[in-house]
């Protein structure tokens, strides 16, 4: 319509909204021409009718019939198309000029009626038919609107439930609307097409009306997130779908069925967001493009595509990969005999050729002899097929795969007919206790052929891989691995990378046989052979200098040369990162120097700066107790030398006795339940027959001068601890061990204990004796004798540090050495003096805590019981035989005494227990009856307290 039609037409349809009407100067009121008119307005509204109509509408009164015209209207209106759209608003508008209010009022309610959107729709085919009502409708609503036909929303009284909500909007009739349809299940997609009509039919209006504007804008938006978020849901299927098809190597319909769908509704959003976001300046969807998710998507019918990498050289790439052309003439030619009878003769030769080919060149001329001979017909194929089953050289599988590929796609039965045997029976040698090689090897072939979709080969090797304890299945992998497992990588570098890890992932946690696990190792070294760059990679890069310190310590360092390397070790620049590591580990690794060199390697240690000598001992220590915490015995000449180091560098008074004293409690007692050996109670890295620990305390107590009187009094508890370790033992000792352990105990002139229970009375006494059962009173002369102690250590290590500086000082004579200033001395005194203060000052700290902490071990070791009688302490292996309803029940009432149950240990190891019968006024009873009620009691409040307190949940 033209725009000054349109302007005539929008000043007409005001005019009659203010009650200038049009009026016939003489109208027919004839019945029959009247009801004529109505039935050829509701027939249609087209273009070829219009002036008809129009003079009708101008010469007929048709006053009487307002409602069958309002009907007729909207039966002509629904069928109106785009040609006619211009005829349908010429006679809206002259129906409007005539009986306006009443028939506008109408039509509008009309409108808003069609458009509402249904609540509840019964079906796709409903939705569909609503959708395309409202497009026709939403088209006339806006040119109507346009021309003044329509021009408020409250045009009329009679107006449904969603208008009547939004009667307070200033939104215009074409906004209302608007919003009404496109909001009408919009994750569907269904009003994708209405608003892409729109937008390109009313491009003008929607640049200018900034209400329309907006309602699209914020519907685009809409499209394009749901577009991003149907991307991505997509990725995800077709991931779930290409998993599925490894897991079960097959297709499944149902995904399939779901990806289409989804797949085409993303279209259509796409489709959509390409035509509106432009329009309305709103940004496109990013749509991240994975290449493996398009790989993915594809993954039903795809085939491995070679490259370079998967072959060992050209010429076995030319035979994978180089393939005969066929004349399309020759294929014609064979198919048009139409005989389907079994050349046997030529069957029989042409097989007999086959089988010696050999060579490309060979099986080419096969492929061509093939259709000169016309052997593809079915009788033919079927016998094709069964040679290629029952023949049992495996050498021939590649010369098969090669012709069946060759003569793709017009063997596609007979490839199809062997995959499906050949999936068959390697479903079943997965699953059942056997071992077709020639099968594997053929299967293997096609794979490299490109026969084999992607999903089935991957589904094998993981049902190989989570059945690898099913026999014959890692020879299965094996072979499988070994002939396409190169090709696999390559191809698919991705997908084989998941199956590797899953494979090292199933070596880890099944229980394999070490043959298993040696044959999976080989399979990783199959298909990752280490490279010569990688491996000299692995070498570590020493420096020259590092290079000469490990030769001079490692190898050079013996008693004789102990000097000289004491003098060069001293040089080395601690400060440079790389030369301290390598210090480190020189000095904290004695198991890497001959035994015999171990006192050198300490005496080299005490010459070091402070710092490095803690560095040092702390890391020993450490990898002592590691040792103890993983309990293999391989690494037990590692932990002899570690014990031998320590007690060679406590001989030269680099540490003191307390080090060692805490050091051999924590061997004996590392690992046991509450830090106490109890022969009643199991340690899993200290089973009563292992007697490493043993050895390493005779190495500490052998090769250590702890017999001053000062520390006699330990060293007794020590030892006595240390038979009592000894005892919870399973006897007899082996003979080399107690060698050792007499060796041990004759050097401190200590007599052992007959029994384990004598042992246990032995130490119990020698506790109270020593005076480590007192209170935190004592600790203070405890606490002075140690710091006497510690500074004769230190005035010794001060003299001999001052005999090593002499001995060095007339040594650097004959060295060329650049000597510091006067001042810098000095200046480097003073640091150094007030270094050592403080350094005394946190080892006295340290000796207090490590002196508080063995009298607690001692005691927690033990359970000693506090008595006024130095007759007898309460050992552990003796229990209160009580029973549960309390302590006081153990009293037997006639006689007044309490049960206690004595185990004992007999010269076999066997565990034997008998009863004693204690008076209830000795201390020892009454103590335990108090301490059972005192138990039974907090238990009864514990327990009322819990009770309570669900009660108040409740």
């Amino acid at each position: 319509m033209e725009e000054a039609r349109r302007e005539e037409l929008l000043a007409k349809n005001l005019a009659a909204w203010e009650g200038e009407l049009f009026e016939p100067k003489s109208p027919d009121s004839s019945f029959k021409k009247n009801s004529a008119f109505v039935k050829r307005l509701a027939k249609s509204i087209t273009k070829d009718s219009q002036d008809s109509i129009i003079r009708d509408i101008s010469q007929l009164s048709l006053s009487k019939y307002t409602s069958e015209i309002i009907i007729a209207v909207q039966e002509g209106l629904i069928k109106c198309k785009t040609v006619d759209t211009s005829a349908a608003t010429e006679i809206v508008s002259l129906l409007h000029q005539r009986f306006c209010p009443e028939f506008t009022s109408k039509l509008l309610t009309w409108f808003y009626q069609e458009l509402e959107s249904p609540l509840n729709a019964s079906g796709p085919k409903e939705e569909k038919e609503h959708m395309t009502k409202a497009k026709v409708l939403i088209r006339m609503l806006t040119i109507f609107a346009g021309v003044g036909i329509f021009h408020s929303i409250h045009d009329t009284l009679d107006q449904p439930h969603w208008v009547m909500m939004r009667k307070q909007t200033t939104d215009s009739i074409i906004v209302l609307c608007l919003k009404e349809v496109l909001a009408f299940k919009l994750r569907t997609g269904i009003t994708l097409s209405l608003a892409q009509t729109f937008v390109k039919r009313f491009s003008s209006l929607v640049e200018k009306d900034e209400g329309i504007r907006a309602v699209l804008k914020t519907y685009t938006e809409a499209v394009v997130q749901r577009t991003e978020s149907l991307h991505k849901k997509v990725k995800d299927l077709v991931q779930r779908k290409y998993k599925a098809q490894i897991r079960t190597g097959r297709i499944l319909e149902e995904l399939e069925t779901e990806l289409n769908e989804m797949g085409e509704l993303l279209e259509n959003f796409k489709t959509a967001s390409e035509v509106l976001a432009p329009v309305l300046g709103v940004d496109l969807p990013l749509l991240e493009e994975d290449g493996m998710d398009e790989e993915m998507a594809e993954a039903a019918d795809s085939v491995i595509i070679s490259k370079d990498g998967a072959f060992q050289n050209d010429e076995e790439k030319r035979f994978y990969q180089t393939l005969p052309e066929l004349p399309q003439e020759l294929i014609d030619e064979a198919n048009a005999d139409e005989t389907n009878v079994s050349k046997g003769e030529e069957m029989t030769d042409f097989l007999l050729q086959l089988e010696t080919a050999s060579t490309m060149k060979d099986i080419d001329e096969c492929v061509f002899q093939f259709w000169r001979l016309k052997l593809s017909n079915k009788a033919s194929k079927n016998r094709l097929v069964r040679h290629f089953i029952t023949s049992k050289e495996i050498g021939k599988c590649k010369v098969y795969a090669r012709f069946i590929k060759s003569n793709m796609p017009y063997l596609e039965d007979i490839q199809e007919e062997l995959s499906t045997y050949l999936d068959q029976g390697f479903r079943s040698q997965i699953h059942h206790n056997g071992l077709n090689f020639k099968n594997i090897v053929f299967f293997c072939e096609l794979i490299k052929f490109e026969l084999v979709p992607e999903h089935v080969a991957f589904h094998k090797i993981r049902s190989l891989i989570l059945n690898l304890t099913t026999p014959n299945n890692i020879e299965i992998l094996s072979i499988f691995f070994e002939f396409c497992g190169k090709y696999l990588l390559n191809e698919h570098n991705t997908l084989m990378e998941e199956m590797l890890v899953l494979l090292e992932m199933k070596r880890k946690t099944d229980k394999l046989t070490i043959n298993n696990k040696m044959a999976i190792s080989n399979l990783f070294l199959v298909l990752k052979p280490p490279s010569i760059k990688s491996l000299q990679s692995q070498a570590k890069n020493y420096t020259p200098e590092q290079l000469f310190l490990k030769q001079i310590i490692r190898n050079e360092l013996t008693s004789w040369t102990v000097k000289n390397i004491r003098k060069i070790v001293n040089a080395v620049d601690l400060t440079d990162p790389e030369l301290q590591k390598t210090m480190m580990a020189l000095f904290t690794k004695p198991n890497k120097l001959r035994y015999e060199n171990v006192p050198a390697l300490s005496q080299v240690l005490k010459t070091m700066p402070r710092n490095f000598k803690i560095a040092v001992v702390d890391t020993v220590l450490e990898n002592i107790l590691r040792g103890m915490e993983v309990n293999d015995y391989r690494y037990n000449r590692i932990r002899l030398s570690q014990c031998y180091y320590i007690s060679q560098i406590y001989e030269l008074g680099i540490i003191g006795v307390m080090v060692v004293h805490d050091l051999i409690f924590k061997i004996l007692t590392f690992g046991h339940p509450n830090n106490s050996p109890n022969p009643m109670e199991l340690s899993e890295i200290d089973l009563p027959d292992e007697y490493f620990r043993i050895q390493l305390v005779c190495i500490l107590l052998q090769n250590s001068s702890m017999g001053s009187d000062k520390m006699k009094d330990r060293l007794d508890v020590l030892l006595h601890f240390f038979d009592y370790y000894i005892w919870i033992k399973e006897q007899p000792i082996p003979k080399e061990i107690d060698f050792k352990i007499v060796n041990c105990f004759n050097k401190y002139s200590f007599s052992r204990a007959p029994s384990g229970r004598e042992a246990i009375e032995r130490l119990s006494e020698v506790v109270k004796t020593k005076g480590f059962a007192k209170g935190e009173g004592d600790d203070d002369d405890d606490d002075e004798d140690d710091d006497d102690e510690e500074e004769e250590e230190d005035d010794e290590d001060e003299d001999d540090d001052e005999d090593d500086d002499d001995e060095e000082d007339e040594e650097r004579s004959d060295v060329d050495m650049s000597k510091p200033s006067d001042e810098e001395k000095e200046a480097q005194l003073s640091y150094e003096a007030y270094e050592k203060k403080l350094l005394e000052e946190e080892e006295k700290r340290i000796e207090e805590k490590l002196e508080k902490e063995f009298k607690k071990m001692v005691f927690d070791s033990m359970h000693a019981q506090k008595s006024d009688k130095a007759a007898v302490d309460l050992p552990k292996t003796i229990t209160v035989n009580t029973p549960q309803t309390g302590a006081t029940n153990g009293i037997d009432t006639t006689s007044g005494k309490v049960a206690f149950k004595l185990v004992t240990r007999g010269s076999k190891g066997r565990l034997d227990t008998r009863e004693l019968n204690v008076p209830k006024d000795v201390r020892l009873a009454t103590n335990v009856i108090a301490g059972e009620q005192k138990t039974r009691l907090e238990k009864e409040k514990l327990t009322k307290y819990i009770l309570k307190s669900a009660t108040s949940w409740d």
